[in-house]
């Protein structure tokens, strides 16, 4: 029997006590101490699948139509906290679908986003696995349009993940808060959601941020039909960064008659899609000047070879094509500036060593040493081995960028053979083989090797964002300590006694997570009847001091 006792601060830091065992006769116990938000307070997760966060425009079919946008939502089996912090996950896929990217991943089911989903649930928040809008033309062979299709794709999803900020927001207010969340978000991404989680962190002026050079068309072609350069982001087509208000296109259907084609809606109008944190594995910045002093703190890890997006400075080319797309900035660079700025000195009580069980070089002073950049406490450079220089049958293997990513490579494959044109085009096998060159050593047992190793660097950083410093860990015991519930079990009544502490609420809550009773009360001891009660264990929750105690009751 798996039973928890919360305390809960009003800055929303929580440790709960995870009672072990109880044993039947005498009812011993031994307990645990585990910090909600940091270690694993639960190991049942469930799943809300296919929640409609909102809609919006697409153009996956490169001709506009608006989209259902969906989250999965993981949290604790039966918990019933209602001011859980909130992690969202964004998956990888280049903008693209699995598949059509050439790629095995892209989607809010890739099994990396599930893992860490789920792990982040068993500590007690709630995790969301995020879809946005895909859409882009990768295959263009205009520099300009590759470019400013990606950028507006880039754009689109940070509209997505504000506007799902915003509705999770809105479910406390409108729904009764349906998913038991509070106030504080987090936002992490893998890959291409590397991209956006650090566009949420950074990306807030229009002026200053996307009227730079490098995000102007330029092209001939485009000046002969506006007459003059065009940036690729336009708000009053795209709609503005929260996509809180519409954006149009104006489609000329002759001479005389054009329309306004809607290219953004909004939702969720009047909510907050403010964060207090962002992380990214991989990913980069498409420019470091984004980067400013008071925003929120970021977290990365990136393979320091990563062949997708730079670790420094470097060019951001299209997987598919391996044409060039932008000049970008990597996690080096990031953590840099920001420990320069200050935003992240709330992970100085931090390390930056962990374990690696898959590569063995989770000490990340060392790995900064070899590789010539400073040891921050909010970057975590992944060393991966070096691509044998012995062809496959499909050819070279590649540098790793994503060596946390792994799938059903049997089905991918066959999947991925029938889209592209096997046996027409290239041999059945060929895709499966292919996507094994950048992660040759895949598999479920590395996935989750790496899935411990991610979780150890960013879940601390995930808590003193969200919560608050580990260093508080453990004050608010003593308060757990002088609450005396007796006799326990009981056969007619219980006493609860906070000595000398006021209590100012008292509910009574099943197993199952029902409320049974509710007092208000301004005492410093209550009596809680069995009455109509039937023999179990039972769940107190007790306000006192403006913090929150849940301990468990036994009658008999």
């Amino acid at each position: 029997m798996i039973i928890f006792i919360e305390i809960k601060k009003t800055n929303m830091k929580k440790t709960y006590i995870l009672i072990a065992s109880v044993f039947a006769m005498g009812y011993s116990v031994a307990i645990q101490a585990q910090t909600r938000y940091l270690d694993d307070v639960g190991t049942e997760v469930s799943v809300t699948p296919n929640i409609n966060y909102g809609n919006n425009v697409g153009i996956i079919t490169q001709a506009p139509a608006m989209e259902a946008l969906y989250m999965d939502a993981y949290q604790l089996e039966g918990d019933t906290t209602s001011n859980k912090p909130v992690v969202i996950m964004l998956h990888t896929g280049s903008f693209l679908p699995a598949i059509v990217n050439g790629q095995a991943t892209g989607g809010r089911t890739d099994k990396a986003i599930v893992e860490m989903c789920e792990r982040f649930a068993k500590k007690g928040y709630l995790a969301i696995a995020l879809s946005y809008r895909l859409g882009w033309n990768p295959v263009s062979t205009s520099e300009d349009v590759r470019r400013s299709t990606l950028i507006q794709a880039a754009y689109r999803s940070l509209q997505d993940v504000k506007t799902a900020v915003r509705f999770l927001r809105k479910s406390v207010v409108e729904e009764g808060n349906p998913y038991g969340i509070g106030d504080e978000f987090a936002v992490g991404g893998y890959g291409t959601g590397g991209y956006i989680a650090l566009s949420m962190a950074t990306l807030n002026d229009y002026d200053s941020e996307l009227l730079m050079p490098k995000f102007i068309d330029t092209s001939e072609e485009t000046i002969a039909i506006y007459g003059q350069p065009v940036p690729y982001i336009v708000q009053s087509v795209l709609g503005n960064f929260e996509a809180t208000d519409y954006g149009f296109m104006t489609v000329v259907v002759n001479d005389s008659t054009s329309i306004e084609v809607p290219l953004c809606v909004p939702n969720h109008v009047g909510y907050s899609s403010e964060i207090d944190m962002a992380f990214n594995a991989g990913g980069a910045l498409p420019d470091i000047s984004w980067l400013d002093a008071g925003e929120v703190p970021i977290a990365s890890m990136q393979c320091i070879m990563d062949p997708d997006a730079p670790f420094a400075e470097g060019n951001v080319i299209v997987p598919t094509t391996g044409e060039f797309v932008i000049t970008a900035h990597g996690s080096q660079m990031i953590q840099a500036k920001a420990d320069t700025l200050g935003n992240n000195a709330i992970f100085d009580e931090l390390t930056t060593t962990i374990t690696d069980a898959t590569y063995q070089n989770g000490n990340g002073a060392a790995n900064a040493t070899a590789y010539n950049y400073e040891d921050l406490n909010g970057l975590f450079g992944i060393v991966t081995p070096s691509p044998s220089e012995t062809p496959t049958v499909c050819g070279f293997e590649l540098e790793q960028g994503a060596p946390w990513d792994f799938w059903d490579n049997a089905s991918y494959g066959a999947m991925a053979d029938a889209y592209h044109g096997a046996p027409d085009a290239f041999p059945f096998g060929t895709m499966g083989c292919l996507a094994l060159l950048g992660n040759p050593d895949m598999s479920e047992e590395k996935g989750m090797s790496m899935a411990d190793m991610m979780s150890e660097f960013f879940t601390p950083r995930v808590y003193v964002s969200l919560v608050g410093p580990i260093s508080d860990i453990g004050i608010t015991e003593e308060l757990v300590e002088k609450v005396n519930i007796y006799p326990n079990p009981a056969n007619n009544f219980i006493t609860i006694n906070a000595n000398n502490n006021t209590i100012s609420s008292v509910k009574l809550y099943s197993v199952e997570g029902k409320l049974l009773r509710n007092y208000t009360t301004n005492s410093t001891s209550v009596i809680i009847e069995k009455n109509e009660l039937t023999n179990g264990l039972y769940f107190v929750e007790l306000e006192i001091n403006k913090q929150t105690i849940k301990k468990s009751v036994i009658f008999n």
